[in-house]
């Protein structure tokens, strides 16, 4: 039998209302599965969206940060190329070095580049140097650059003629360095009047933009191939993406939570953005609308379980009461049955079955009652019927052998025998149904005495006893017809001394006879005929088969077996459970 077919059977032997649960949970297991793959797409679709927002956001930060670097280039271009700074400064090459009017130039020059760069936040000085090694600065901050580094950027702005030049902030000036070339426009001459070197706070104008970010607690890290430019928090512990890498996002695990990150790099500058935030603080209202939805679906469906199992049970109780009753009716208690019924049974199928069952209760018990006394008096009848049919078997057997002793003229024992024929039918005329055990050992020993004045030599018998007999009660007259087939089948079919004995066993709550014979046996033909009641008996027809009804009318739990082995003998056991109290009718 395969799996499904086991799961088919499985299905079938369920209860109705179990049945109808295990239908409607496999279909609202079906749906809430396909709602729940819907809702997983949809929220899959809105989380790309709002990782391409993010994105956006990003780029639209670093395109603001661009803008305010376009604006310092902007700035050098002007002030480079400004008639004021151009006029100073051809002034300045036409007076003498360090004189008072070249100090007084370079003073007015030091104003100008002051109020070019006084509206810039951004722009902290403005280091001005020619090719005489002749330098001074206009500007807040006062720190020194690397003369490598000066040299370096020098170098640039000569070979760009004029063009702009920009050096990433790196670890060991944390500041961006820009600028150009001053040449000669006035005449279009284009000889060099001087170079202007712009510092700038570059982590100071991420940190003014970092505002435009929405979410509150980004974590920003701004680098470029020289290095890191901007951090808000510590980088260590993370893998910042390569500045091979142009744009993206991923999630990942940092500062011990789900995090974020989206990052891209910067065409004009070459520089790196990277923004982290927590993954709940945008996307949190996604989180708690998705897991809002899964409760809900949840709630729906254990509501629908439970609303089903209260439907299941109410349809399938007045089926599930039937069938109880019909168990109880099983043990033959009619009235217990319709008491489990409802008193009210509704009008829908189930309902007008139990109504009728109710009817077909009531008539099958008051039949029952009609014919309850008949049946006891039929009973009663064939018990006594077929007790009688010992009475003329026995007494025919009796006055056989005495009519033998008296010819025999052996009057001594046939007095003895009379005695005993008298005892014993004082026993099977008297009108109880049922002796105790120790009676019906003593009407068998007053048997045997006859039957052994009978056989003489030709048979030894003996009555044996283990236990209480007193406390077993059992039909009169059993054990007679077993020790008179043991005759009529051992002792008189032996060529040698035939051995009859009887014992009765007391067993755990059970009494046990048995009758041995050590005569000739039966074949396994006969045996199994004698074992089905299909054997033809001598004489009257009494012997087994009425022990067997009687056995019946007294308990079903009463049986007997015969065993014959040929050659060695037969025996006969009857088990009889213990009656302590005798019965009033059989």
């Amino acid at each position: 039998m395969g799996r499904i077919e086991i799961w088919e059977r499985r299905f079938r032997d369920l209860e109705l209302s179990r049945k109808m649960t295990v239908t409607f949970l496999a279909a609202a297991l079906l749906i809430y599965g396909c709602v729940m793959a819907a809702l997983q797409v949809t929220f899959r679709i809105y989380d790309r969206q709002l990782y391409a927002r993010s994105q956006a956001e990003l780029d639209f930060f670093a395109q603001r940060v661009n803008g305010e670097l376009a604006r310092i280039e902007a700035l050098t271009a002007e002030v480079a190329t400004g008639r004021e700074v151009q006029d100073k400064l051809f002034q300045m090459e036409q007076l003498p070095y360090l004189s008072t009017d070249y100090n007084y130039a370079k003073k007015q020059l030091l104003t100008i580049l002051q109020e070019q760069i006084f509206a810039q936040d951004v722009i902290k000085n403005v280091i001005y140097t020619d090719q005489d090694q002749v330098t001074f600065t206009a500007g807040t901050y006062t720190g020194q650059i690397h003369e490598t580094v000066m040299a370096g950027l020098l170098d640039q702005f000569h070979e760009k003629r004029g063009g702009y030049v920009r050096l990433s902030p790196t670890e060991d000036y944390p500041y961006m360095l820009s600028g150009r070339d001053i040449l000669e426009t006035k005449n279009a001459s284009l000889d060099y009047l001087g170079s202007l070197v712009f510092t700038s706070d570059i982590a100071g104008l991420i940190r003014q933009q970092a505002d435009s970010l929405e979410a509150e607690h980004a974590t920003l890290f701004v680098y470029s191939d020289q290095g890191m430019i901007y951090q808000d928090g510590d980088p260590s512990g993370l893998t910042l993406p390569a500045m091979t890498e142009e744009r993206g996002w991923q999630v990942i695990h940092y500062g011990g939570e789900r995090t974020f990150l989206c990052y891209e790099k910067s065409r004009e500058t070459g520089w790196m953005y990277v923004d982290l935030f927590p993954y709940s603080e945008i996307y949190g209202q996604v989180l708690r609308l998705r897991y809002g939805v899964s409760a809900v679906m949840a709630l729906i469906f254990a509501c629908a379980i439970l609303f089903l199992r209260r439907v299941a049970a109410a349809i399938t109780r007045p089926l599930e009461e039937l069938t109880v009753s019909m168990k109880v009716v099983e043990q033959g208690d009619f009235k217990g049955a319709k008491k489990l019924l409802s008193p009210e049974p509704g009008q829908d199928e189930a309902g007008r079955l139990s109504q009728e069952f109710a009817i077909m209760l009531t008539k099958i018990d008051e039949m029952i009652y009609e014919n309850y006394e008949k049946q006891l008096l039929i009973k009663d009848t064939r018990y006594k019927m077929l007790q009688s049919q010992i009475n003329p078997h026995f007494l025919y057997n009796t006055l056989n052998s005495l009519n033998w002793m008296v010819k025999g003229g052996d009057t001594a024992g046939a007095s003895q025998m009379i005695i005993q024929l008298g005892s014993l039918l004082r026993g099977v005329l008297s009108k109880k149904a049922f002796v105790t055990a120790g009676e019906e050992l003593a009407m068998l020993e007053s048997y045997i005495t006859i039957q052994q004045s009978r056989y003489k030599n030709r048979a030894r018998f003996s009555v044996e006893r283990e236990g209480c007999m007193e406390g077993y009660y059992v039909p009169k007259m059993i054990l007679q017809p077993l020790v008179e087939n043991a005759i009529s089948y051992g002792v008189d079919r032996s060529m040698e001394v035939c051995q009859v004995r009887v014992r009765a066993v007391e067993q755990e709550e059970v009494l046990t006879f048995m009758v041995e014979d050590t005569g000739p046996g039966m074949v396994a033909q006969e045996l199994k005929k004698v074992r089905d009641g299909t054997c033809v008996p001598k004489g009257h027809g009494i012997g087994l088969q009425n022990i067997r009804e009687r056995l019946a009318l007294l308990s079903a739990d009463c049986r007997m077996t015969i065993d014959s082995t040929p050659g060695e003998g037969t025996k006969v056991c009857i088990r009889i459970p213990r009656i302590k109290e005798e019965p009033e009718h059989v």
